[in-house]
C-alpha cells in the first residue's frame, strides 16, 4: 500500500472551516468542497478524499440523527426508503470505485459541482434559496 503525506494541512483546516460555514448558512452538502481542499490543496489522492468526505458526513450526520428524530424533524415513513436506497447506492459506489479510473472520476465530479453550481445560481436569482 502507497503511503501519502497529507501537505499543507493549515490551509486544508481553512477549506474545511469555510465548508461548514457555508454549509451552516446556505443549508448545503459541503461534501463537494471537503474533496477539493482534501485532493487539492492538502494533496491526497482522489479516491481518499472521496471517501475520507463521506465518511466524515456519516459520522457527523449519525451524531445528529437521534435528536432530530427524537425532536420531531425527521418523518420516519420517508426517510426508511430513502435511506435504504442511499445505502444500496453506496454499497453498489463503493464497488465501483475500487476499479474506477480517476480520471474519469474528476470528470464526473467536476460535472456534478458545475451542474451544483448552476443550481444554487438559479435559485439565487429566481429567489428560491
Amino acid at each position: 500500500m502507497k503511503h501519502h503525506f497529507v501537505q499543507r494541512v493549515p490551509l486544508g483546516f481553512g477549506l474545511m472551516t469555510l465548508a461548514g460555514v457555508l454549509s451552516g448558512l446556505l443549508g448545503i452538502g459541503s461534501g463537494t468542497m471537503k474533496v477539493l481542499a482534501m485532493d487539492r490543496a492538502m494533496g491526497l489522492p482522489f479516491k481518499v478524499s472521496t471517501t475520507t468526505s463521506n465518511f466524515m458526513i456519516g459520522v457527523t450526520a449519525a451524531a445528529s440523527a437521534g435528536i432530530y428524530l427524537n425532536r420531531g424533524y425527521v418523518e420516519p415513513a420517508l426517510a426508511m426508503p430513502v435511506t435504504l436506497g442511499v445505502l444500496a447506492g453506496s454499497l453498489v459506489g463503493g464497488k465501483v470505485l475500487v476499479g474506477a479510473d480517476v480520471a474519469s472520476l474528476r470528470k464526473l465530479f467536476s460535472a456534478v459541482i458545475c451542474v451544483i453550481a448552476l443550481e444554487m445560481i438559479y435559485k439565487s436569482l429566481t429567489g428560491g434559496l
